[in-house]
């Protein structure tokens, strides 16, 4: 110990004084037009030539690594605080090599740039290391161009921070996929070993009085650039460090930024044994951007003991809107979901909670139809490690062939995860083929105590030509009478009984049964709870009635009405749709490059229009695209009024032959979109079982 504080207190003060890339180097002149003095002798880097583009980059300096990376041309990215891009737009200027004044003005005013500089101006004189840290990210590692076009696209204003955004934190997000810095953990156990130590009190002293002026400092420079910009009173991204600082210290938990979250915890002081059993976890939605751990750990606390709680992080430093929080029981996850699911966390601001389970079943589309079942498992082993089983369903046309994806089970989330980025579309291929990978809509979770009173049954590989009458005729031949009604949708139906002893001695006696050819799976239907799906998809607008779909206002209530967020099922499965869908653009640079692919080779949640999710439903139940009728009619004061009639053919029969919205629009757009809109409502509202 004797030895290890002068250490900690000689990298805590360099830390202090430089926070990151500060050069032992007077600062030029840069008003009077003077360059920088020249770097002293050292080796010289290596050259251009033995890089290869998309390698990290190492320049060892007295007390701290700087790091970059490698993109082709002699030219390395790498971030650097500095105050010039905050000021001016001239990139000329900001092209210039950073001197120590704009380096320090950087750091208090929390404002860097990630920029393109030669490999001498990067190195600085230093010694370079190449790929140092892949020892370290061994199954992390992400190809070199992708590492390359990561660097690029992140090039040019950003925000600093010591501890979530520095060079270190850029280059392994490129590399590996998750910002990390191993530098930030050391100086973080620096600052605690330094305060605890009780032979260290005038260090502590010093280091809060600097801490102090820094924190002084950049909030006011931050409280000025908000007034200047009409902005209230927001927390510093300083106070947010130092907040998060104190929870630690408060709670002793630790806390590591990677794979774009930060984990709280996991497990947390004097745990012992395994992590909690599954079911303990729930998902938080709808998080305000600018709240962190120090605001929101407290508020789940109410409901127990949290073992791990990661919040979703964007490369920026700000949340990306959802956590994760594990418990260690059951019964407080239930109790969180009870007590904060639309929880008002802030005026005006509520937050989604519902039940998180570990995903390990991965999508994969684009797969030979005539493939079997058999043939795909032992590929996937081949390529994959960790594989289970795989779920194949056969053609509702051809039932010697698959519907052209099938469903791949992993032993654990890490080995699914793993597999899926092995399989990373464009880069890989089975058969021959280009394959789609994604992860599969986890399967909805019934609690013991519903399953044990449900009287459905879900027949599954049916064909198309069977009916209903058919189908319950085979189900009343073990016991004449015992079927309510069965209700057929394309390939599968599902049968109610009138009692729950009946259904579950006909599961036995009809699984794998044949009926007009087929061979059937026949399990137990896992109930849907109606209201709680509505309230997830219409923002607790439950009405059924066309008013309550559209996002205008109508003349009855006069004003304007939450947005739709469509329900979304994919084979006989709910798919959650997101919170909030983003819209926004991005420059498309040259050289960009484009690969082409199928809309429904997308995820639901890049569609934000109720007429694309009915195409996409209709696509991934294996349906016949909708058809849309339109008709018109005259108002009294002579506009033109239209409404559209929505006809899905795979499910027509009886008195759900269509569906037609009770309200008139002015615009097609308008009527297309609440036509769709009440279908899918409709869709949803039938099936309320789900395999």
């Amino acid at each position: 110990m004797k030895k290890a504080v002068p250490q900690a207190a000689t990298l805590l003060l360099e830390k202090l004084l430089l926070l990151a890339h500060l050069r032992p180097l007077p600062a030029a002149d840069t008003d009077r037009g003077e360059p920088p003095p020249p770097a002293p002798p050292s080796p010289p880097p290596p050259a251009a030539g033995c890089l290869q583009r998309g390698d990290l980059l190492e320049v060892p300096r007295t007390l701290f690594v700087h790091f970059g990376i490698y993109l082709g041309e002699n030219r390395v990215a790498h971030l650097m605080p500095d105050i010039l891009p905050a000021l001016t737009d001239d990139r000329r200027q900001i092209q210039r090599v950073v001197t120590n004044k704009r380096l320090i003005l950087g750091v208090v005013t929390k404002t860097a740039s990630i920029r393109v500089d030669t490999v001498e101006d990067f190195a600085y004189g230093g010694s370079i290391l190449v790929n140092h840290m892949d020892r370290l990210f061994k199954d992390r590692l992400l190809g070199s161009e992708e590492a390359a076009r990561r660097a690029e696209k992140l090039v040019g204003a950003t925000a600093y921070s010591l501890l979530w955004n520095n060079c270190e934190h850029f280059v392994t997000y490129c590399r590996y996929g998750a910002p990390v810095s191993l530098q930030t953990d050391k100086f973080c156990e620096t600052v605690k070993m330094i305060i605890r130590d009780q032979r260290s009190v005038l260090a502590s002293v010093l280091v809060g009085l600097a801490a102090v002026v820094c924190l002084a400092v950049a909030d006011m420079h931050e409280e000025n650039t908000a007034a200047t910009n009409g902005c209230g009173k927001i927390r510093s991204s300083t106070q947010n460090e130092a907040a998060l600082l104190a929870l630690m210290e408060k709670t002793g938990y630790s806390m590591v930024q990677e794979n774009g979250q930060r984990k709280f915890g996991g497990p947390p002081p004097g745990w012992e044994g395994p992590p909690p059993p599954r079911g303990c976890e729930v998902f938080v939605g709808k998080i305000p951007r600018d709240m962190y751990e120090d605001e929101l750990v407290p508020i789940f606390e109410r409901a127990g003991k949290i073992y791990e709680f990661r919040l979703m992080m964007e490369f920026s430093g700000e949340n990306r809107g959802y956590a994760f929080v594990m418990y260690t029981a059951k019964e407080e996850a239930q109790l969180a979901i009870r007590i904060l699911n639309n929880y008002e966390i802030r005026p005006g601001k509520f937050i989604g909670v519902c039940v998180s389970l570990d995903n390990c079943r991965l999508f994969i589309g684009a797969i030979p139809k005539e493939k079997t079942k058999q043939e795909i498992l032992n590929e996937m082993k081949k390529v994959t490690e960790g594989v289970v089983d795989v779920i194949v369903y056969p053609s509702a046309i051809d039932k010697t062939k698959n519907r052209g994806f099938a469903f791949v089970e992993y032993e654990s989330h890490r080995a699914a995860a793993i597999a899926r980025r092995r399989l990373i579309p464009g880069t890989f291929q089975l058969w021959g083929h280009t394959i789609q990978v994604d992860w599969a809509d986890p399967e909805k979770e019934v609690d013991e105590e519903t399953m044990q009173r449900v009287k459905v049954l879900y027949v599954r590989n049916l064909m198309l030509s069977t009916t209903e009458d058919t189908i319950k005729a085979e189900f009343n031949k073990f016991k004449p009478g015992v079927v309510e009604r069965v209700k057929k949708l394309r390939d599968y139906a599902f049968v109610h009984f009138f009692n729950r002893e009946d259904a579950v001695a006909a599961m036995s006696v009809m699984n794998g049964r044949c009926i007009d050819g087929a061979n059937i799976e026949v399990t137990l239907a896992k109930p849907i709870n109606k209201e709680s799906t509505w309230k997830q998809h219409f923002n607790d607008q439950i009405s059924p009635c066309s008013e309550s779909l559209l996002g205008f206002p109508s003349k009855e209530d006069g004003h304007q009405k939450s947005a739709w967020k469509p329900p979304v099922r994919l084979n006989g499965q709910h798919s959650p749709s997101p919170p909030e869908v983003e819209r926004c653009m991005y420059p498309f640079l040259p050289g960009t490059k484009l690969t082409p692919i199928s809309m429904y080779s997308l995820k639901s949640s890049h569609l934000s229009s109720a007429v694309m999710h009915l195409d996409y439903f209709c696509y991934k139940n294996n349906w016949v695209p909708p058809e849309y009728y339109l008709y018109s009619t005259t108002s009294q004061d002579g506009k033109i009024l239209l409404v559209y009639k929505v006809l899905v053919p795979s499910i027509a029969h009886g008195s759900h032959s269509y569906f037609m919205p009770d309200k008139l629009c002015t615009t097609l757009e308008d009527a297309k979109e609440l036509a769709a809109q009440l279908t899918l409502l409709h869709l949803g509202n039938c099936t309320l079982y789900s395999a």
